[in-house]
């Protein structure tokens, strides 16, 4: 499944306001209705920034929401941290796995984005070139027809005719 890329928000205005109530309900401002977790998952995915403001106290609590998310997806059997990690995170309280947790992860992350897109892209234009390198054979390489018809059993005629 492609990933979609982040938009750059342009304002503040950008910015998703979601509310959560006391009864762990979220109300999305913009649409004016409830959404569940998973569509709040689905928002993060097409690249929304957003802020997730409790109803009471007005505190930001987009963090603890987005765990809660997380949560959702591993219930739901969509497994994205593996135990082990769970487990050190845990184990952990030094200031230097908190740091690094802050600011490296995330630009690791990120990082390993890029990279499988571009490579998503590059496969895709080596596929695209290798559909058409039979006919690409046959207009640079003197007896291409000849090998084509050895490999494939017919001759160019039958092969288009088909197509």
């Amino acid at each position: 499944m492609p990933r979609r890329r982040k938009a750059e928000p342009t304002e503040a205005d950008d910015v998703l306001v979601i509310k959560r109530h006391g009864n762990r309900r979220l109300y999305n401002t913009e649409t004016k209705g409830y959404i569940s977790y998973d569509e709040l998952a689905e928002l993060v995915r097409d690249g929304r920034d957003l802020k997730v403001i409790d109803s009471t106290s007005k505190a930001d609590v987009t963090k603890a929401v987005l765990i809660q998310v997380i949560l959702e997806e591993e219930k739901n059997k969509k497994t994205i941290l593996p135990t082990e990690f769970l487990f050190q995170i845990l184990r952990s309280r030094e200031e230097s796995v908190q740091d690094f947790l802050k600011n490296h992860l995330a630009a690791s992350f990120n990082a390993y984005l890029k990279t499988k897109e571009e490579f998503d892209n590059r496969f895709r234009s080596m596929l695209e070139m290798a559909s058409a390198a039979p006919q690409m054979w046959e207009k640079l390489i003197p007896g291409a027809e000849v090998m084509r018809e050895i490999l494939t059993g017919k001759k160019k005629n039958e092969s288009e005719e088909e197509e």
